[in-house]
C-alpha cells in the first residue's frame, strides 16, 4: 500500500541522484558526513549569504583536508555537473528508499539502488507513488495547462492525509521540487507559468488510473472544458462593457488584491489616469496610478511613457496599465527601465486569470464526489501508524 506522503525534502532529480550514488559507492561515510558538516557550518545569513554556485572557487576557499578532497572528487568525477554543496536531497532519498547502505564504514549502492540507477520501472514507480509524483501527474491529467498555485490544491487532495503537518509554503516547495523532477524526465512541460503533461507523461499517468480515477478524470475534463467556455464568455463580456463600468471592475479587483484607497477618477474612457490606489509592500505604502484600456489590440510604448510622465502630478511612485489586449515588445522593455518609475503591465490573459482567481464577476460551484479508499478495507494487518488512524 502506498503512503503517498511526499516526505522527502529537497526531492532531487533522479539523474543527479544516480550520479551521486555512483560517486559515493565505496567512499568513507565519515568523510562525506564531515564534508556536509563543514558546508553546513558556512551557510552565512540572510544579510550575508554565501555564494555556492562556483565549486571550483569555493571548494578551494572553504574546505581543507579530507573534506576538500571529497568535494573536489565529487565535482570533478561528475564532469563538473554535480555541485557537492547540494547532496542533501539525494541522500534523503537514498535513506528513505534504501538505495545506499553502509558497510565497513563505506557507502555501498544496494541492489535496489542499482535498479534505481538502471531506471528499473518497478523501483521508480514505487518511489513515484510514495513521493507524490503520481499524485502530481494525476492532478495534471486532463488539464490544458495549470499554474502552480492552482495545481497545489489538486495535488494536496490526492496526497495521503496521514503523516507530516503540511503548511502551504512547505508543500508549495515540495511541489516545485517534484515538478522539476518530472520536467527533467520529460513527463511534464512548462509553458510560461503553466504546467501540462507531455505525451509520455499522459501514457505514464494512465498506468496508474483505476476505473474510479478514470471516471473522475472524465468529470475533471468536462469541468475544465466548462471553465474554458466561461473564460471566453468573460472575455466577450469585458469587451462590451461600458468603459466606466470597466474601470469600476478594475477598482474592485484592486481592492480584492489588498490595494487600499482605491478611487475611480472620472468617466474618462481610455484616456488619462483612470484609477488611483495605494499599494502596500511590507510596512511601506506607495501611491499607484492605473490606466485602463478596454481594447483588444496591442498597447505600445507611448502609453507607458505617458503614464510615467503623469506620476508626479499625484505624487505617485509607480504605475500600472491594464488592457484586454497585449503589449508590444517596446512597451514591455519600457515598463522597467533603469532609474525610472516601474510600470506594471497586465495584459488580457493575466486580467482574466486575476478576475477568476479573486472571483470578480464570477461565482464558483462545488461538486462533491465520494471516493472509496480501498486501502482502508485491505485484507492485510494494518501498520502501527495506520492502526492509530483507524
Amino acid at each position: 500500500m502506498s503512503s503517498n506522503k511526499a516526505r522527502t525534502s529537497w526531492f532531487p532529480l533522479y539523474s543527479s541522484a544516480s550520479t551521486l550514488y555512483k560517486l559515493l559507492n565505496g567512499q568513507n561515510v565519515a568523510e562525506i558526513d564531515g564534508l556536509r558538516e563543514a558546508i553546513a557550518g558556512q551557510m552565512g545569513t540572510l544579510a550575508s549569504p554565501v555564494n555556492w554556485s562556483e565549486p571550483d572557487a569555493w571548494i578551494t576557499e572553504r574546505l581543507t583536508g579530507k573534506q576538500h578532497q571529497q568535494a573536489r572528487r565529487v565535482w570533478e568525477d561528475s564532469g563538473k555537473t554535480f555541485n557537492p554543496r547540494y547532496m542533501d536531497g539525494e541522500l534523503a532519498l537514498a535513506k528513505n528508499f534504501q538505495l545506499l547502505a553502509e558497510q565497513d564504514g563505506k557507502y555501498v549502492v544496494t541492489q535496489r539502488g542499482q535498479q534505481f540507477q538502471r531506471s528499473k520501472s518497478d523501483v521508480l514507480r514505487h518511489i513515484d507513488e510514495e513521493e507524490g509524483v503520481v499524485a502530481l501527474l494525476l492532478a495534471l491529467s486532463g488539464s490544458a495547462g495549470v499554474k502552480r498555485k492552482a495545481l497545489l490544491a489538486g495535488w494536496l487532495q490526492l496526497l495521503s492525509p496521514a503523516g507530516e503537518l503540511r503548511t502551504e509554503s512547505t508543500m508549495m516547495g515540495k511541489l516545485y521540487e517534484r515538478l522539476n523532477n518530472v520536467i527533467a524526465r520529460g513527463l511534464v512541460r512548462r509553458e510560461g507559468q503553466k504546467y501540462e503533461l507531455t505525451g509520455s507523461g499522459k501514457t505514464y499517468a494512465d498506468t496508474f488510473q483505476s476505473p474510479d480515477t478514470s471516471l473522475a478524470r472524465q468529470l475533471k475534463v468536462l469541468a475544465q472544458e466548462y471553465e474554458k467556455q466561461q473564460r471566453e464568455l468573460l472575455r466577450s463580456l469585458l469587451s462590451k462593457m461600458h468603459p466606466y463600468r470597466f474601470e469600476h471592475l478594475v477598482a474592485g479587483l484592486l481592492e480584492a488584491m489588498d490595494y487600499s484607497d482605491v478611487t475611480v477618477t472620472k468617466q474618462s474612457g481610455d484616456k488619462g489616469i483612470d484609477v488611483v490606489a495605494t499599494a502596500r509592500f511590507g510596512i511601506t505604502t506607495v501611491k499607484e496610478l492605473v490606466q485602463v484600456k478596454r481594447v483588444a489590440g496591442t498597447t505600445g510604448a507611448p502609453v507607458i511613457s505617458q503614464l510615467r510622465g503623469s506620476l508626479h502630478t499625484q505624487n505617485a511612485i509607480k504605475g500600472m496599465v491594464i488592457t484586454l489586449g497585449t503589449f508590444s515588445k517596446e512597451a514591455k522593455e519600457m515598463a522597467f527601465p533603469l532609474n525610472a518609475a516601474p510600470i506594471t503591465l497586465i495584459d488580457g490573459e493575466t486580467l482574466l486569470d486575476l478576475l477568476l482567481e479573486y472571483k470578480i464577476g464570477v461565482t464558483s460551484t462545488t461538486l462533491n464526489l465520494l471516493a472509496v479508499e480501498s486501502a482502508f478495507f485491505a485484507d492485510t494487518p494494518p501498520t502501527q501508524e495506520a492502526a492509530e488512524l483507524i
